[in-house]
């Protein structure tokens, strides 16, 4: 398959998506089978388009129908399973008096997709307070999981003996490895040099709403609910794929409706916290997604905190080119960096990352340099 026929299929699959979300009650999807099967896998969507599909909503070839039903009946069974997992932990957290608070896709699928299994997810998010993260991360060995790595503000965590390979490569395989990523923090940074989204400052295992597949686990409230989704989507794009942004048109149409979101509290603690310029992107594709979504006004507001390259490299994209894969270009790589100190901060930590052998840092030297002669940089 060419990369022209999988970015062809992106296309497509936009379309058909910015239809739906406008209400239409039917659209077709044309196009290559197997695109359109690797292009709803990248960008997230499969289970979606199986369930529209489901429903009369989206109609199809036989081929491509199958394809969207395979997506959507593992998505199913896999949602299913980490569902269980994630409960089960919520309880022994519990039972040693941590308070859990469900993140990401393990919220949104219950609260604001048609299903679950409507909501892939290569994991579980949690956020526990930093003092109980000792004993949270006890519970995580008790239930038999493996450590598996830390970054500045999370732990990452495994069945011991499932297998890291995924199952298939062109939809999500109700048998696929997932981990538990264990949060102590809800700050977001795009690295180092970059600014801080402050996210704690709005003291988010404060919420007082309740996950709906176990009421002992909380959930973020309004409006750090959105802003902490369009930042985690916006400051990475590897993130900003076509899911996250229906996501965003989801959870914003809802809460909207039902008087639980205000853009101005957006705006106040966006700006409180530092996080609305990371949130512009995501927010910008969404809109272009899903026209009235987000007012001209809040996304002028944003636009104003992001950095002069971030809403250049905005110009180029649309929202199924928004996702990168496997590589920014070099001006995308910097663009969050503030400053020229920024820049040489950002440009060490690619020359020195944090635990790495002498041979590690060999063979990612001759790497970089390569890419760096390309004018790529790696994700």
């Amino acid at each position: 398959m060419s990369i022209e026929a999988w970015r062809s299929a992106l296309t497509g699959i936009q379309r058909v998506i910015r239809i739906l979300l406008a209400d239409a009650p039917r659209v077709r999807l044309e196009g290559d089978p197997q695109a359109i099967g690797l292009a709803a896998y990248t960008s997230g969507v499969g289970p979606l388009l199986g369930l529209w599909l489901e429903q009369g909503r989206l109609q199809t070839s036989p081929a491509i129908a199958v394809t969207l039903a395979r997506h959507l009946a593992h998505n199913r069974l896999r949602a299913s399973s980490m569902t269980q997992t994630a409960v089960e932990i919520v309880g022994r957290l519990s039972d040693q008096g941590v308070q859990a608070l469900v993140l990401k896709g393990a919220h949104t699928g219950w609260s604001y997709f048609p299903e679950p299994g409507a909501r892939p997810a290569s994991d579980i998010d949690l956020l526990v307070a930093a003092e109980d993260v000792s004993k949270a991360e006890a519970a995580m060995e008790g239930y038999g999981l493996s450590f598996m790595g830390r970054s500045q503000w999370e732990s990452c965590w495994s069945p011991s003996a499932s297998e890291q390979t995924p199952r298939s490569l062109t939809y999500v395989h109700a048998e696929d490895p997932w981990s538990i990523d264990l949060h102590s923090s809800l700050n977001i940074s795009a690295g180092w040099g970059t600014p801080l989204a402050g996210l704690d400052l709005i003291h988010p295992m404060a919420s007082g709403g309740r996950w709906l597949a176990d009421p002992r686990a909380s959930v973020l409230d309004q409006p750090l609910l959105l802003l902490h989704l369009a930042t985690h989507a916006g400051a990475g794009w590897q993130n900003l794929t076509l899911l996250r942004q229906v996501e965003l048109v989801l959870v914003i149409r809802q809460d909207l409706a039902a008087g639980k979101l205000s853009w101005d509290a957006f705006v106040d603690i966006g700006a409180k916290t530092g996080a609305i310029g990371y949130a512009y992107p995501a927010l910008r594709v969404a809109e272009s997604l899903a026209p009235a979504t987000v007012p001209k006004e809040i996304l002028e507001l944003c636009a104003a905190r992001a950095p002069w390259a971030v809403r250049s490299a905005l110009k180029q994209l649309t929202p199924a080119t928004a996702q990168r894969i496997d590589r920014n270009s070099m001006a995308e790589h910097f663009m969050w960096a503030v400053g020229w100190r920024g820049r040489l901060r950002l440009l060490a930590r690619d020359l020195f990352p944090a635990d790495r052998s002498w041979p590690e840092f060999r063979r990612i030297y001759e790497e970089r340099a390569w890419r760096l002669i390309r004018g790529r940089v790696s994700q």
